[in-house]
């Protein structure tokens, strides 16, 4: 049986839950040594013409401001809109700007009420988002400015701080936060900290529960400040690294480079899903005394990584046991931080053997449905909310951009999209999609602007935009069609629990 090898940290909480002494982090309130960033502080429009400017680049035309003016008030509804009939209203309205798609997907990453955080500041965020508890706290460098983007560092905190009897209560944990992202932004007064609030129950997942803990924060923070969606990184150690690389390999659309110390992503569930790393560099740090989580975990990722020809960097020390000296940690993060992702890479890489559509995704490359998906089991968590689902046989993308044409390998997909964008592609042109070695597709890629924020509902505001899709089924004829239960069918009756083993 198939089990989830966590790290040290977890073992203390675990044997805590067995004694009858379950650890528990208060939630803070805004507690001395917070304060909460405004919600709404409209940027004036001088200020906005020139963010813009610098969004647009060569395709700001001055003469357009009043247009863009207009526009951008109208993407500002859209996204505060409540449902669909008020969003297809305002999308009706978008058109009729005449503003260019594309221009309108560059505009929907700037938030006209950022507030200006002048002297930056540690923050703590507590909000309801849909059935969700949004927590997290924020660290702003003094020399903060709102009109440009700046790079985000999410920082997974640990749990030893907080395995304490008794356990902290809410002052005490807003104490241990403020003062590591003080820490933080005295070594690095050049990037933004985000630090999730530590669920014990959920940990970093692999629980949607615990996922969403990083994850629906670091939408909400985009909400708050101007963060670059091409330096976006994140950091963990043990526990928290075995977190950084259940993320990412889930969500690879999002992070420039991660670094994950003395971590492990040892199931078969994330092993198959390394490929979807090919726009990420993992930064990586074991020592080959470490007692705690053997160095094999990371030395099998790595050379997995390296056969897929998929860049990591690798560093392997002697000596130094489980934890990184300060010396090797701030090395690691200085190299995590030299990479800066392209938003619209040359070549996609996506393999998943997950139903869940979230999941499925990376950067332009969609799978919707496999051709075989196989027995389908459910993964029970040993710690964290609810379950998992599997599929028997994975579907793979490997899609490359070459002129106007993209070049795909597929394996067991029926139905998959790819999105596209005039950064990648001369829409003004025929596109032409070859799968297999075959033409699936050839003609003009309309620009929708409905299309476009439906989109970015999906992906989350201004991370990305893609003003074309094209839709692709490999089986075209439903008479030919291998016979595949529905979406909806029942499950498996496979039974696994996902949780620490036996093993060291």
């Amino acid at each position: 049986m198939r089990s989830l090898r966590l790290g040290y940290a977890l073992w203390i909480v675990l044997a805590c839950c067995a004694a009858g002494k379950r650890p528990a982090v208060a939630v803070p309130t805004n507690e001395p040594g917070t304060t909460r960033p405004a919600e709404q502080e409209t940027i004036p429009k001088t200020t906005l013409r020139e963010m813009y400017r610098a969004e647009l680049q060569m395709a700001y035309d001055p003469v357009q401001a009043d247009q863009l003016d207009a526009a951008h008030d109208l993407l500002e509804k859209y996204f505060e809109a409540h449902s669909a009939v008020q969003r297809k209203a305002v999308v009706k309205s978008l058109e009729e700007t005449k503003v260019d798609a594309d221009l309108l997907g560059r505009l929907c990453r700037v938030r006209s009420h950022w507030p200006a955080l002048t002297g930056g500041g540690v923050f703590y965020i507590n909000r309801k988002v849909g059935p969700s508890d949004v927590r997290y706290f924020l660290g702003v460098p003094k020399s903060y400015d709102r009109t440009r983007p700046w790079p985000l560092a999410i920082k997974l905190p640990g749990a030893a701080a907080f395995l304490t009897n008794p356990p902290p209560d809410a002052r005490r944990v807003v104490e241990v936060y403020t003062a590591w992202i003080q820490e933080e932004l005295s070594a690095h007064s050049d990037a933004i900290v985000l630090m999730p609030l530590l669920n014990l129950d959920e940990l970093y997942g692999p629980s949607y529960a615990g996922m969403n803990t990083v994850m629906l924060p670091l939408f909400d923070a985009a909400d708050r400040i101007n963060i670059d969606p091409a330096r976006v990184y994140m950091v963990g150690h043990s526990m928290a690294a075995a977190g950084a690389w259940n993320l990412t390999l889930h969500y690879p659309t999002y992070f420039a480079a991660i670094n994950p110390m003395a971590g492990q992503a040892s199931e078969d569930w994330q092993e198959l899903r390394l490929m979807n790393l090919c726009n990420v560099l993992p930064v990586v740090w074991h020592d080959d005394d470490d007692k705690v989580v053997k160095v094999n975990f990371s030395r099998t990722l790595v050379n997995a990584l390296r056969r897929l020809k998929v860049d990591v960097a690798f560093l392997e020390t002697h000596g130094v046991g489980h934890a990184p000296t300060e010396q090797i940690a701030q090395s690691q993060y200085a190299q995590m931080r030299q990479r800066v992702r392209n938003l619209y890479p040359s070549t996609v890489w996506l393999q998943t053997n997950r139903p869940d559509v979230q999941f499925n995704r990376n950067d332009w490359v969609q799978i919707y449905q496999e051709l075989d998906p196989g027995k389908e089991k459910r993964l029970y968590f040993l710690r964290g909310t609810g379950h998992m689902s599997v599929y028997a046989n994975s579907g793979s993308v490997k899609a490359e951009l070459h002129g106007n044409e993209i070049d795909a390998a597929v394996d067991n997909v029926d139905t998959l999209r790819f999105y596209v964008n005039d950064q990648m592609l001369n829409l003004a042109s025929p596109v032409t999609v070859v799968v297999n070695k075959r033409v699936k597709f050839k003609g003009i890629v309309k620009p929708s602007v409905d299309e476009m924020l439906k989109d970015q509902l999906f992906l989350g505001r201004g991370w990305r935009y893609y003003t074309g899709v094209i839709d692709i089924e490999m089986v075209e004829s439903a008479a030919t069609r291998p016979a595949t239960r529905p979406a909806t069918r029942p499950l498996g009756r496979g039974r696994i629990i996902v949780g620490p083993s036996t093993e060291p």
